[in-house]
């Protein structure tokens, strides 16, 4: 009888849990699935970097735009896993009608422009914008490789606006 009660409260706290998450859903959230291309430059970079880099983002619900990305900075790869570096930086993202939407871009990975291989994983933490971003809060978690002579980052997440 034991193990049909277990089971039992099991099935209820997990019920009350996805019940909760559909209940606390907003309608001033939206999915983000999109995809960056972007390319290391040295010219049109916001000041004072002399290097950062730029692309577009293409996804779904209109988030397409322009992308900047500034490196803050790189840790020291950990003993566990010599080739893999993290990295932290700001990614602004500025859409078609002037709009941006800024985040702090995270990521450990072991990527090689050199040789074209290797992979990052790491997440965005929407930190604001302007225009319909203003005030805006959100994540997205990302899978990226390099080809050729750019990356290309798969972004899924959500977006959230405040209340109007």
């Amino acid at each position: 009888m034991k193990p049909l009660r277990i089971a039992a409260v099991a099935v209820a706290c997990t019920a009350a849990v996805a019940g909760t998450s559909l209940a606390n859903a907003s309608p001033r959230c939206k999915t983000v699935d999109a995809t960056i291309y972007d390319k290391v430059v040295d010219v049109g970079c916001p000041p004072p970097n002399q290097v950062c880099l730029t692309g577009t983002v293409r996804g779904k619900h209109s988030f397409d735009g322009k992308t900047v990305f500034v490196l803050g900075s790189r840790g020291v790869a950990p003993p566990t896993a010599p080739t893999y570096r993290p990295v932290s930086g700001s990614i602004t993202y500025t859409f078609k009608d002037g709009s941006t939407l800024t985040a702090l871009e995270t990521a450990i990975g072991n990527v090689d422009t050199t040789t074209g291989t290797g992979h990052a994983g790491g997440t965005q933490e929407f930190t604001g914008g302007t225009g319909r971003y203003e005030g805006a809060t959100g994540y997205t978690y990302l899978n990226q490789h390099w080809e050729t002579d750019h990356f290309v980052t798969r972004i899924q997440g959500e977006v959230c606006r405040p209340d109007d």
